[in-house]
């Protein structure tokens, strides 16, 4: 209630994807690679996409920002603050592309441009936006925005080219980019893949530190459960183009729903283990496109019956904020798909 009494709106989430998919189209060849999506993120949440290469993560992200063009058919809905993506034209999704949503993508070397110094990067980001339109105010704000992702000398790296800069520092350098128009969802693609284990972890922080301070909402697309379970948040487990389980990291990675989840908890290394030793999923993920009918995982799961070659199960409710695509390891589950 408000200080009149009246009910006060509910908060509108920032990004919201209903039942996306993402087909790929050749000349004689339509590949479906995204099969049905949904997920919400408010406000300063974050959502971890994990799963093993191959499964859709990166996809789902960047048809989000519909990077593909014509080479792919969208179907679904992509919200943001409520106001429908899918079906803008290029030059409309010039404005919500880096000013409310934005990408730091799997590789600082392939986003920036060689030919050009950072700080000019920067300064055409903040014109093309709007945000600062004179030269001299621009590179002002560049070499600000270098200080605040933690560069230490920001004037000499706003006059450098990328490759005069470590991969730490162009990545750094790339989110700074990102970050530059404030946005309110901010999508990251494996952003410490190329990077040695300190730089990993000093990246991680970084946007954690990054989301506290301007409140954006993080997707992050990742294959290594030591950085879904580092960076915390939420946990969407995708596998063979489909979300299979979600909910808090910290439960998902404790008491895994899915016995695809299971299975990747149990194939990771520990202490205990001999080397030589690890425990594996029997078999390999379907080709791309190629899914079998059913259950994507069910050839390759312990606990399949044969219904799960039949019936591709939705994701449902699995208990107090979770959900998971199973039937078999959550028989007690809502029959109400989640949305």
């Amino acid at each position: 209630m408000t200080a009149t009494g009246t009910v006060a709106p509910l908060e509108v989430a920032p990004l919201e994807v209903t039942d996306l998919t993402t087909t790929f189209v050749s000349r004689n060849r339509r590949t479906a690679v995204v099969r049905g999506v949904s997920f919400t993120l408010q406000r300063g949440e974050t959502l971890m996409l994990l799963g093993e290469s191959g499964s859709g993560k990166s996809v789902t992200a960047r048809s989000i920002m519909q990077l593909y063009g014509s080479a792919a058919e969208l179907a679904g809905s992509v919200r943001m603050n409520g106001a429908e993506m899918l079906g803008l034209t290029e030059s409309q999704l010039q404005s919500v592309r880096g000013g409310q949503i934005a990408l730091v993508p799997q590789d600082p070397t392939g986003a920036l441009d060689p030919l050009r110094r950072i700080g000019s990067q920067l300064t055409e980001v903040l014109a093309v936006h709007g945000i600062e339109r004179t030269r001299r105010a621009g590179r002002r704000r560049a070499e600000e925005l270098l200080a605040m992702v933690g560069i230490p000398d920001p004037k000499r790296v706003a006059d450098s080219y990328p490759h005069e800069l470590s991969g730490g520092m162009r990545q750094r350098a790339v989110i700074a980019i990102a970050v530059s128009c404030d946005p309110q969802v901010l999508i990251a693609d494996e952003p410490t893949t190329a990077l040695d284990v300190t730089v990993q972890a000093q990246i991680l922080e970084l946007i954690g530190e990054l989301q506290q301070r301007l409140g954006t909402a993080v997707l992050m697309v990742t294959h290594d459960v030591g950085v879904a379970g580092d960076f915390g948040g939420r946990i969407g487990v995708m596998y063979a183009g489909r979300l299979v389980e979600e909910g808090p990291a910290a439960q998902v990675l404790a008491a895994p729903r899915h016995p695809y989840t299971a299975g990747l908890l149990e194939s990771l290394p520990t202490p205990g283990i001999e080397r030589g030793r690890l425990r594996s999923i029997v078999g390999a993920p379907p080709a791309v496109g190629a899914f079998p009918a059913g259950c994507a995982f069910a050839p390759r799961c312990p606990r399949a019956r044969a219904s799960c070659h039949d019936e591709d199960p939705p994701l449902l409710a699995a208990g107090p904020d979770r959900s998971a695509a199973c039937p078999v390891a959550n028989p007690a589950g809502s029959r109400q798909a989640v949305a």
